[in-house]
């Protein structure tokens, strides 16, 4: 399973096989603000235990800059 480490969720799951079983996503990250989950970056698997995957976000790009009030 060494083949997906660090791929996009989507196009791992994409390029599964037709007979291949979908395994059981669970999606971690550092909460952005107490409370609230984080929802920027691209989401990729980090980890694969059998028919598990552990994936979480990553920022691919810059990070956006701070509007001025």
């Amino acid at each position: 399973m060494q083949k997906w480490l660090g791929r996009p969720l989507e196009e791992a799951l994409q390029s599964l096989e037709a007979g291949d079983e979908k395994p059981c996503v669970h999606i971690t990250a550092a909460p952005a603000r107490p409370g609230q989950a984080r929802v920027d970056g691209t989401l990729r698997i980090i980890a694969c235990r059998g028919n598990e995957w552990i994936a979480a976000r990553f920022m691919d790009q810059a990070p956006k800059e701070k509007e001025e009030a």
